[in-house]
């Protein structure tokens, strides 16, 4: 645990977050802990007491990034304590804490009693949000913690712990959140799929459970999840989808890649066919349903024929969208010794992942062009339909779910 500071009455806290919604929802618990104990939430830096920033290390590239914005705090804002949490504060502090005395680093561990380590020892217990600044759609944070065995991956090191937030919590901040105007609400975990809370009644209920609580709770919004393993994918989960629409039809699901010999190098539990055979389901049961996929590309031991796989399998498969991203080594992984391929191959075959990704969701808005579905409204006059399509929405309309037209771009 790091050292304790007192903090003034009325110490002006400035929040930023790198990485995943997981961790964008635990910042947001942050501030309003913080809040609660008396401290005031500033969108200037300059003017911070405390800059806190809650931290990913998914990527090398993610690592620099938090190194950078640091170092600007610290040119920024000659006084203000430098708060870092979050994954690369837990993986590697002794690189945050080396770039000045100011720099408080404070792992994933010690998140929860954080808004105390850092001097708001008065502060009251939050447990979940009522609001979620500056957001249409509010991220609820309902599982933690990784151990899969994926080789190339540090986040099990830096989030090892797997918790399940209780059933009734879940409830009564999803019930929150929808009377505090927000339309979308977005379960968010590490192993999303892997959620087992407890009820009062001291039953356990996986993710299609609490679902299923959520179906009658009063008000207009609805419910997105932000990433399932294919493993975590049941049936009935899908089934679920199929009969309310308080379920979006958006799949996230991550492949990395559609080689099984790459899969098997990088440690992942399942194979091309698994994954094949889910997207299948889904369709059946959900034809104009989102299904979107992470994919890992030049990972060392994928060579020219596993890509070349990849990318055909990938094209065969009615996926409607990508995030493609290059192979990083990490230090701690066990694939971190193996011997990487030059950037100007990760360049090359991200981009042409990138410009699949981009045919993919034409060819998914094309089914849709000219038809009408639900869209959550933003404040730019755009918004996302159940089934992921970025739509313009009716002028003037509120924030919240509306009606809209899908057109042949963003902006028509």
């Amino acid at each position: 645990m790091g050292p304790q500071h007192p903090v003034t009455s009325a110490a002006k806290v400035y929040f930023h977050t790198f990485g995943c919604k997981a961790n964008q929802y635990d910042t947001e618990l942050l501030r309003a802990q913080m809040v609660a104990g008396g401290g005031v939430a500033v969108d200037d830096p300059k003017a911070a007491d405390l800059c806190l920033v809650n931290s990913c290390s998914v990527t090398a590239k993610a690592d620099q990034e938090c190194r950078q914005f640091v170092r600007r705090l610290l040119r920024e804002n000659a006084r203000a304590r430098i708060i870092v949490t979050g994954c690369y504060a837990t993986h590697a502090p002794e690189d945050l804490r080396a770039l000045s005395p100011r720099v408080e680093a404070y792992s994933n561990a010690e998140k929860a009693a954080l808004p105390a380590c850092v001097g708001f020892e008065a502060a009251p217990e939050v447990w979940g949000l009522s609001r979620f600044t500056h957001r249409a759609r509010a991220f609820v944070k309902i599982q933690d913690g990784c151990k899969a065995p994926c080789r190339y991956c540090i986040i099990p090191q830096t989030r090892p712990t797997y918790w399940s937030k209780p059933v009734e919590q879940v409830v009564e901040e999803v019930r929150r959140l929808v009377e505090g105007g927000h339309g979308e609400i977005v379960f968010t975990g590490i192993r999303l799929g892997l959620y087992r809370g407890r009820s009062e009644s001291g039953r356990s209920a996986d993710l299609t459970g609490l679902l299923r609580r959520l179906a009658d709770l009063p008000g207009r919004f609805r419910i997105r999840l932000s990433s399932l393993e294919v493993t975590e994918t049941p049936d009935r989960l899908i089934a679920l989808a199929a009969e309310t629409d308080r379920v979006c039809p958006h799949f996230h699901i991550p492949l990395q890649s559609a080689s099984d010999r790459v899969l098997a190098d990088m440690g992942r539990w399942y194979r091309y066919a698994d994954y094949r055979d889910r997207v299948r389901a889904i369709r059946e049961r959900l034809p104009h349903a989102a299904i979107t996929a992470d994919v890992l590309t030049g990972f060392p031991t994928e060579d020219e024929a596993a890509y070349d796989e990849t990318f055909r399998r990938i094209e065969g498969m009615a996926l409607s969208g990508l995030h493609a991203f290059p192979y990083s080594p990490r230090p701690g992984t066990t694939a971190a010794g193996l011997k990487p391929w030059p950037a100007a191959v990760l360049k090359e075959r991200t981009r042409r992942l990138v410009d699949l990704s981009e045919k993919l969701k034409a060819d998914f808005r094309a089914r849709f062009v000219g038809t009408e579905r639900t869209a959550l409204a933003e404040d730019d006059g755009r918004g996302w339909t159940d089934n992921y399509i970025r739509v313009r929405v009716p002028a003037g309309a509120m924030e919240g779910l509306v009606k809209a037209r899908v057109g042949d771009t963003e902006d028509a």
